[in-house]
């Protein structure tokens, strides 16, 4: 099973020299959600949908899904989702009619194709957040949601600049929710102030939901910006993942800052999105659950928290950054007694205030 990215990014002070260009815009319509179990992979999402047969031959626990809302009432509709990541299959037939506006914070142009072909975990996590329900695939968490992307070189060339200008690109836009299914080594004072700002003034003045991926070293030790140092921030969403099982992944990194947990796959991966044709980690345009290059690690759990918040937008706009946070960890569910000791206040250090639950969040409203 191929473990999900979680790039140690270094970085390094020095001063950004774009090339001209801006984050490009495209033509779209609102897109229209089919029911969810249209989609013919729909039935292999287990960590979305508990397909009764599917569970049984799989053996997985009753509860390990998230518990979704039954119906597509909400569906991300109107709501801006950016996802800062190594490169998009723009073209993917699961993404069709979804994506609003492009950036590359190397280039500074709107071209986020991937230059290379190690260049895959920014289609997969899009999949798992906002793919299309539109009886092709499968169905992102909240399939109406307005995808914005922003491109990071997940190498040598990234820079400290970079990441700020890819956090104030997302400010600019105006997006709700930001995905980061990546952490970093050591994120400087200007780094952590970028995201801070957004996670704050955001949304003018509401504040971005910005969901970070915990990391998969199986460490106590949540890396920056969402760790404990001098430059974490206490405003970003930390998130682990779960199994098959509805219990913490041996890899999933833990500590206080942790925040919640969703599914990111162990013993099975996440179905989601792949470049298309053989230009991907498997032949077609889907990863599947038991392929040997199935997608899994908690940047499979981060964009499914991610996707869960847009639907909470969705059915209230004026739900602030910290309203939202405190909705998801007040009805997450409790899981894997064995490993997660919950304190009063309801957290537990292995498994944060538990794994979300998008039944209970949006009843709660």
């Amino acid at each position: 099973m191929r473990t999900a990215l979680y790039a140690s990014v270094i970085a390094v002070v020095m001063l950004f020299q774009g090339c001209g260009g801006d984050g490009g815009s495209l033509v779209v319509t609102e897109r229209g959600v089919a029911a969810y179990g249209d989609n013919p992979l729909y039935s292999q999402q287990w960590y979305f949908n508990r397909d009764d047969a599917f569970y049984q031959t799989n053996d997985i626990d009753p509860d390990a899904h998230i518990h979704p809302w039954p119906t597509t009432q909400y569906a991300g509709r109107g709501v801006k989702v950016a996802i800062i990541d190594d490169a998009l299959d723009m073209y993917h037939e699961d993404l069709r009619g979804g994506i609003v506006a492009t950036y590359d914070a190397q280039s500074r142009s709107s071209n986020v194709l991937p230059r290379s072909s190690e260049e895959n975990h920014g289609t997969e996590v899009t999949g798992v957040a906002t793919a299309s329900s539109n009886n092709l695939g499968i169905s992102g968490i909240a399939p109406a949601a307005q995808i914005y992307f922003i491109r990071l070189p997940f190498d040598n060339t990234l820079t400290e600049s970079m990441i700020i200008d890819a956090f104030q690109k997302a400010k600019e836009w105006g997006v709700d929710v930001i995905n980061c299914s990546w952490g970093s080594g050591d994120v400087s004072a200007p780094v952590a102030a970028a995201i801070q700002d957004v996670a704050l003034n955001g949304r003018g003045g509401k504040g971005t939901v910005v969901v970070f991926a915990a990391g998969n070293g199986g460490t106590d030790g949540i890396g920056d910006p969402i760790g404990n140092d001098e430059s974490g921030i206490a405003e970003v969403i930390a998130v682990g993942a779960t199994n098959k099982f509805n219990r913490r992944t041996d890899y999933s990194n833990y500590g206080p800052e942790l925040d919640l947990m969703a599914p990111g796959g162990e013993y099975l991966g996440i179905t989601t999105l792949d470049r298309t044709g053989t230009a991907g980690d498997a032949p077609g345009n889907y990863l599947y659950y038991n392929d040997q290059a199935a997608f899994a690690g908690t940047s499979a759990a981060a964009p499914i928290v991610t996707g869960v918040a847009a639907l909470l937008l969705e059915a209230d706009s004026n739900l602030t950054r910290a309203e939202v946070m405190q909705i998801l960890q007040a009805n997450a569910d409790k899981i894997d007694s064995a490993q997660c000791s919950y304190g009063l206040d309801g957290h537990s250090d292995y498994c944060g205030y538990g794994k979300v639950n998008v039944f209970r969040a949006i009843q709660a409203l």
